[in-house]
């Protein structure tokens, strides 16, 4: 196997067993990390190595570190990964709001991730 391909196992492994601990389906993971289905199997069945974006939307929704999800070594995590992992973990207040204001919001967060300076 290549590094790559180890790679892919490795983070299709872990999602799976985080997302059997939280006793979820594909799709209510997909659903809330805010990905796709499709996207989640290809990386459960280890055909694909996600993206950052798509590791801490995972991360945030398993309510797991994200160097659980990669196997990685721990760093110091920063107060900007803390704070965004912090916004994700308290989503579920939401769930009583509409999908379409739920989508609403969710992109509404995205835009000011991308405004907002890095520290």
């Amino acid at each position: 196997m290549t590094n790559k391909a180890e790679q892919a196992k490795k983070i299709s492994i872990n999602i799976k067993r985080f997302r059997n601990e939280q006793d979820w389906n594909q799709a209510k993971l997909a659903q809330e990390a805010g990905i796709s289905g499709a996207a989640l199997s290809k990386i459960e069945g280890g055909d694909r190595i996600p993206t950052i974006v798509v590791l801490r939307k995972l991360s945030a929704a398993l309510k797991v570190p994200l160097n659980e999800i990669t196997g990685e070594e721990t760093e110091q995590t920063s107060a900007t990964d803390e704070r965004s992992r912090e916004f994700y973990r308290r989503w579920d207040v939401l769930d009583d709001l509409s999908k379409e204001d739920q989508s609403r919001l969710r992109d509404m967060a995205e835009r000011l991730k991308e405004i907002t300076p890095k520290e």
